[in-house]
């Protein structure tokens, strides 16, 4: 079975600690748990990353972005095959709006939409 290095990199690594203290301040013990159940789902990349399905923001890049969903945040992240890395690139709480995409993408559709 094929193993990837998983990388965590600075803007996941920012996205994970604007999550932990938003958690923390409501419930300290909760962030803790939290934490170490996040860093065990990502390095559960480390066998199988392709199982995970295309990110949304998948329209905004050139490069294949997948997503692990992890409780209400996704993990977004990219397969280097020839190197055999997964380098997570995001974490972004699931009702975030997508990396990459503008805020007049979404109201534009939603005017659309009730026309």
């Amino acid at each position: 079975m094929k193993k990837y290095e998983v990388i965590v990199t600075p803007e996941a690594e920012a996205g994970i600690v604007a999550a932990f203290r938003y958690i923390h301040d409501r419930s300290p013990q909760s962030a803790s748990k939290w934490l170490r159940a996040l860093y065990s789902k990502i390095f559960t990349l480390e066998s199988f990353p392709r199982r995970c399905s295309i990110a949304r923001e998948q329209e905004y890049f050139e490069e294949e972005l997948r997503q692990l969903i992890f409780k209400s945040h996704r993990i977004i992240f990219q397969i280097e095959e020839k190197a055999s890395v997964v380098r997570v690139l995001y974490i972004v709480h699931a009702r975030q709006r997508a990396v990459g995409e503008r805020e007049e993408d979404c109201y534009g559709q939603a005017e659309q939409d009730s026309e």
